[in-house]
C-alpha cells in the first residue's frame, strides 16, 4: 500500500464533487491530503481549505437531510393552521348568515342572499340564485341554510368568507 490511498478509499471520494473541487482550488489545485510544509502560508491555506470543506459539507447535508422531528413539527403546525383557518371561516360564515337572515327562519332566501351580494360588491340575479340552490341541493323557494352558506364559501368556491366578513363588519 505504501501510504497511498486507492481512489475508492480516499476520503474525498465520498464527498460531493463540488466539495472536492472547492477544496482543491483553495489549496492551489492540490488535494488537501498533501503534506504541509510547515510554513505559515501553507497553514493558512490549509485552514482556508478546511473551512471551505466544512462549509461545503454543511451546505450539502443541509440540502439533503431534514430531521424527522422537524418535518413532523412542520406538519403539525400546518394542520393546526388549517384547522384554525377552517374554524375561523365557519365563524365568519355563520356571522354573515346571522346578519342577513332577516326573517330568522334559518334560510337565506333570494332577497336575503341578494342583499349579501350587494353588501359585498356583487349582484345576484334570480336565475343565478336558482342555479346556486340547485347546485347545492337547496330548495330555491326556501333558500340556503347556514351550513350551505359555509359550503358556498369553502367547497363550492362561491366567495371568500374572510373578505365578505371584512366588508360587512368593518
Amino acid at each position: 500500500m505504501g501510504g497511498r490511498h486507492s481512489p475508492a478509499c480516499r476520503p474525498e471520494f465520498f464527498l460531493p464533487y463540488a466539495v472536492v473541487s472547492s477544496t482543491a482550488a483553495l489549496n492551489g489545485g492540490m488535494s488537501h491530503q498533501h503534506e504541509a510544509s510547515g510554513s505559515d502560508d501553507d497553514m493558512e491555506s490549509e485552514d482556508r481549505a478546511m473551512d471551505a470543506l466544512a462549509a461545503a459539507i454543511s451546505e450539502s447535508e443541509g440540502a439533503q437531510f431534514v430531521e424527522p422531528e422537524v418535518t413532523r413539527e412542520q406538519q403539525v403546525i400546518a394542520e393546526v393552521a388549517r384547522r384554525r383557518d377552517a374554524a375561523e371561516t365557519k365563524r365568519k360564515s355563520d356571522a354573515i348568515f346571522d346578519r342577513f337572515d332577516a326573517d330568522g327562519d334559518g334560510y337565506l332566501n333570494f332577497d336575503e342572499l341578494r342583499a349579501l351580494g350587494l353588501a359585498t360588491g356583487g349582484e345576484l340575479p334570480h336565475p343565478a340564485f336558482v342555479a346556486i340552490c340547485e347546485e347545492l341541493g337547496a330548495a330555491p323557494h326556501r333558500g340556503v341554510t347556514k351550513s350551505l352558506l359555509l359550503t358556498m364559501y369553502t367547497d363550492a368556491g362561491l366567495g371568500d368568507a374572510h373578505r365578505d366578513y371584512n366588508l360587512i363588519f368593518s
